[in-house]
């Protein structure tokens, strides 16, 4: 193994020039134990040498902190007296003054009671007792009365007799109806008119709307009692009437159709209709259908003929030739047409094209066919230098082009001893030497640099802000607030249903009422039901008042007794007469047939079941257990699967939707004859790019093959490249992880 070894010197008190270190080269003095880097100023186009090393140890680097702390030196602390600055904002923690407290009080229609002495206040309220009693209004001869404020609540109830008819009264010198309530209130109705009056006799003395009964009485008894109506035309008939009541026998007009049943498969019915939509005549007429097809051969002629001596013949050659960069003819003689094609010569000698020296090159055209294809050689690698003098590698390539690379760094150098020094032993002892750290700091210079990393999250725990304890900025905040502690104004408003408006300070000494009262947010009149009309739909707002209430007739909805006693549903159903006859004997199991096992092998037993089966709710199973499909839980997937490739071409081994899944661990034991290659990835994405880790990989010759992972559309693929274009087996056992 190779030896590093850094510049160093033993002599105390030596240190580096800029000229003896290169950038990046670290020198020890080991009597001293301190250690020097060259520094460079892009700024300033300087140089000079860093220590990074330092003796003082926690508590000289506070006695120097404290000869420069004070007011505006930018100082952060996250602790004072050990002490979060939330602990200063916690009114609780503030020793010299009284608690905050505040007692809150509802009257009105709403009351309640509130108390906070943190600044969080619950208020529970409940509405004031309006005095009415719990309870059912309204019967068939009661009627419910109700009283409603202006919030829509009910703030007395009661109820009164329904006001019946008690008397009917006729005062015939004024022809007036009258009739009394039993409350003792009396409705008059004067009739004059009357229309549709049934009656034995009626005597008039005098006229009837100006008419003398008798004399045109007479007169009607002149006329003569029989009436004759004859029609003609298409409808004909007769009509007669002695009794003031008509009766017409009528008929169409014969219109001289045979009737009979027209049309059928070989005729077509002929109808003649008039302007009345009537059928004056009616015929048939045979259907021309085909009669004879046949082709000839000879002129590649198909002839249809058809029953009203119609003939029809069709040319079927077709000659069809085909142009462009696809060339061919086609004939047909039989109604079959087969086109032989070939596509156009593009120039192109048929070769193979590619090898391990030679990259193939072609031209395609906009029909992707390629018209042209050559070879261009590989410009390998030739020869790979390293210059020390400038530190640069250097990679020749086969067409002449050279490729240079400065090296000045390098990472995770491995190395026993550098210059006869223990690496390990004097990093574990830098380690314990702050960054950047120097013996002649001033207090100045390390509160600067203190600055640079000062802030939330530091912990650093301050005795002093700004030179005070904690207690005295508790006290002096205190002071300051005295004047204001509870001076705020607390102002109550009303929201949807509420009415109030008012407000109180927190420092009043007296007594402060505010009223809380609902908002009339409901019109509802009062509904009263009788018989068979019930209450169907009732609307209320978001506070629970009525606003809306919808009825419905019960009686025209449903069977009543009487027509169920009548045995409406008879007809619908099986009575229980003709259940116990057996009814349904022929459409169920009889309990006779299921006791003699009916069902036993249509059904599993109980124990048959639990044989075979597994119990949703949690099982034991004794045997093996074959899936072949993916086994899904609820958080994941298992999927395990094999496949088998013959080429060394990338194929996509495992393929998920990656907005299903946000990561993947996959075991792979791949083999190929007597070789084994075993590896595991664990692999995750960010839905864009996939990433993915391998580590554990075991193999008993060489690797088989090599992995990577990539974002496809709306899947991730895990992608293997076979070494080797033989049989190359992939077992995969994968673990799908919901996000």
């Amino acid at each position: 193994m190779s030896t590093i070894k850094l510049r160093r010197s033993s002599v105390p008190g030596r240190i580096p020039t800029v000229e003896q270190l290169e950038l990046g080269e670290l020198a020890i003095n080991t009597q001293d134990g301190k250690i020097y880097f060259k520094q460079y100023d892009a700024v300033a186009n300087t140089e000079s040498i860093i220590d990074i090393s330092s003796n003082l140890d926690a508590s000289s680097v506070l006695a120097q902190l404290l000869t420069v702390d004070g007011a505006n030196t930018g100082l952060d602390a996250d602790l004072l007296d050990g002490e979060e600055g939330s602990y200063y904002l916690d009114y609780n923690n503030f020793t010299n003054v009284p608690p905050a407290t505040l007692d809150f009080t509802l009257e009105g229609k709403v009351t309640g009671t509130a108390f906070s002495n943190t600044g969080v206040m619950t208020v529970q309220t409940e509405l004031a007792n309006t005095a009415v009693t719990a309870g059912s209004y309204g019967s068939a001869s009661q009627i419910p009365t109700f009283t409603v404020d202006e919030d829509g609540r009910l703030t007395a109830a009661n109820t009164v007799a329904v006001a019946g008819v008690s008397t009917t009264t006729w005062t015939t010198a004024n022809n007036t109806f009258t009739i009394g309530t039993a409350d003792g209130s009396f409705y008059h109705t004067t009739i004059e008119d009357f229309d549709d009056i049934s009656a034995n006799n009626i005597t008039v003395d005098g006229l009837v709307d100006g008419r003398d009964i008798a004399a045109d009485g007479a007169k009607l008894d002149l006329l003569e009692d029989g009436l004759d109506l004859t029609l003609t035309g298409k409808v004909t008939g007769t009509a007669s009437s002695n009794t003031g009541v008509m009766t017409l026998a009528t008929e169409l007009e014969d219109t001289g159709v045979t009737a009979n049943t027209y049309g059928s498969s070989t005729g077509i019915p002929v109808l003649t209709v008039d302007v009345d939509g009537r059928i004056t005549a009616a015929s048939e007429t045979p259907v021309a259908g085909v009669d004879d097809f046949s082709y000839s051969a000879a002129n590649n002629t198909i002839t249809l003929e058809t029953g009203d001596g119609s003939v029809f013949n069709v040319q079927t050659e077709t000659e069809v030739t085909l142009t462009g960069k696809v060339t061919g003819t086609a004939t047909a003689t039989d109604g079959n047409l087969s086109i032989t094609t070939e596509l156009e010569n593009t120039g192109v000698t048929a070769n193979t094209y590619g090898s391990s020296t030679a990259i193939p090159t072609f031209t395609v055209d906009e029909d992707g066919s390629i018209n042209c294809c050559w070879e261009a050689a590989v410009s390998g690698v030739e020869d790979l230098t390293w210059t020390t003098a400038n530190n640069t590698l250097t990679l020749e390539t086969g067409s002449g082009v050279d490729y240079n690379v400065v090296i000045s760094e390098f990472d995770n150098i491995t190395a026993n001893t550098v210059n006869g020094r223990d690496i390990t032993a004097d990093g574990n002892k830098l380690d314990t030497i702050d960054e950047n750290a120097t013996d002649d700091q001033t207090a100045s210079e390390i509160l600067t640099a203190l600055l640079t990393v000062d802030g939330a999250g530091s912990l650093l725990d301050a005795d002093l802000l700004d030179g005070s304890h904690k207690s005295d900025i508790l006290a002096d905040a205190a002071n300051a607030a005295a004047a204001q502690v509870g001076n705020g104004r607390v102002t109550v408003s009303g929201g949807d249903g509420i009415d109030v408006n008012a407000f109180f300070d927190l420092n009043d000494f007296s007594n402060t009422l505010i009223t809380i009262e609902h908002s009339d947010t409901s019109s509802v009149a009062n509904s009263d039901n009788a018989d068979s009309i019930v209450l169907q739909d009732i609307a209320f707002d978001t506070f629970g008042h009525v606003q809306s209430v919808g009825t419905t007739d019960l009686d025209d909805r449903y069977y009543t007794e009487t027509e169920l006693d009548a045995g409406q549903l008879d007809n619908r159903y099986y009575t229980e007469t003709e259940l116990d006859a057996g009814q349904l004997d022929n459409r169920y199991y009889t309990e006779t047939e299921l006791d003699a096992g009916q069902l036993d092998n249509r059904y599993y037993t109980e124990t048959e079941a639990d044989a075979n089966f597994v119990d949703v709710t949690g099982d034991t199973m004794s045997g093996n257990l074959t899936v072949n499909a993916d086994i899904i839980q609820t958080e994941s997937r298992t999927k395990s699967f094999k496949l088998t490739t013959t080429s060394t071409s990338q194929v996509a081994l495992l393929t998920f939707a990656h907005a299903d899944f946000g990561a993947s661990e996959v075991l792979i034991n791949t083999t190929a004859g007597n070789d084994r290659h075993m590896t595991k990835l664990l692999i995750t994405h960010d839905g864009t790019t996939a990433v993915a880790t391998e580590y554990g990989a075991v193999f008993t010759n060489s690797e088989l093959a090599t992995y990577d992972v990539a974002i496809s559309g709306t899947d991730l693929e895990l992608r293997a490249t076979p070494s080797s274009a033989s049989s190359t087996v992939f077992n995969v056992a994968a673990t799908l992880l919901d996000d």
